[in-house]
């Protein structure tokens, strides 16, 4: 009767374990980098136990992000919340499509917190103000929004990203920029302060985007591609070291520190935009995504 017993219970804990190893099969489980952000943060949404054929997506405000696979197996994706995203309790939807199998999803919530930023009064000569009314922004504002479209599979960053030069911030990101009671418009990156001729490193490693020496408001600009919509860009330099397509290193010298286009001083404006939307860079010195 024992031995009946026994023979029971081994067969009852290796039907719970079979139960059990399927479910973990049959679902994949989904990580938020935080479900607290604030705006301007970037979330990462991890989904692990994903299964190779299968097809997923992630969904987030009406918007759906592209996924791609990190070097742990799983699949990313990086979602920016600018400055001026709507705080309020929101939702990420995976969606997995396999052939022959119906269609999984999981949902995660999340709160976006509003952020104060703040405001800052700057005067600018009537020379630069004429910069900013000039028609011949439109073509390097229209370089730089292409160049933000770029995607690409392979993540070329590494660790965290450094500061391009080490400056005093005299620019936050967020900051609401006026011209007497003209609002110009908020800032998408941060303003670091050093002597002209500074030299400015790439913040990580990737491919440049964007080398122009010709722009007006925005300056010589360089941009990178750090893969998987990560983008980051540097204005205003006095020289700029690189072209387009070269492969450049986390710290490799990509110009100098200057004050062209609309500055009223010797700085350097650095931005880091996660699929075209502008983030805080400082989040990703301060942590590895």
């Amino acid at each position: 009767m024992r031995s009946k017993w026994i023979f029971s219970m081994r067969s009852v804990i290796l039907l719970l374990l079979l139960i059990v190893i399927n479910f973990r099969a049959w679902c994949f489980e989904v990580r938020l980098s935080t479900t607290v952000p604030t705006q301007g943060d970037t979330l990462a949404v991890e989904i692990k136990g994903v299964e190779r054929g299968s097809k997923y997506s992630c969904w987030f405000n009406a918007r759906e992000y592209p996924v791609h696979y990190t070097d742990r197996g799983s699949l990313r994706t990086l979602i920016g919340l600018p400055y001026n995203f709507v705080p309020g309790r929101y939702a990420v939807l995976i969606l997995e499509k396999a052939v022959g199998k119906k269609m999984r999803r999981e949902y995660e919530l999340l709160t976006v917190n509003r952020k104060v930023f703040p405001v800052s009064y700057v005067k600018f000569s009537a020379e630069k103000m004429q910069l900013i009314a000039s028609s011949l922004n439109e073509r390097e504002k229209g370089l730089i929004t292409s160049a933000l479209r770029i995607e690409k599979e392979k993540q070329n960053w590494q660790g965290e990203f450094i500061l391009p030069v080490e400056g005093m911030i005299v620019g936050e990101y967020g900051v609401k920029r006026m011209v007497g009671r003209q609002f110009l418009w908020a800032h998408k990156g941060v303003d670091l302060k050093v002597p002209e001729d500074t030299p400015v490193r790439a913040a990580n490693s990737g491919e440049v985007i964007l080398a122009e020496e010709g722009f007006y408001l925005h300056g010589k600009t360089v941009m990178i591609d750090h893969g998987q919509g990560v983008t980051t860009i540097y204005l205003h330099l006095k020289s700029v070291n690189v072209t387009k397509l070269d492969k450049v290193t986390k710290g490799q010298i990509i110009g100098n520190v200057g004050e062209t286009g609309l500055a009223t001083g010797p700085h350097l404006h650095w931005g880091l935009y996660i699929h075209g939307v502008p983030v805080d860079p400082l989040s990703w010195v301060e942590r590895e995504y």
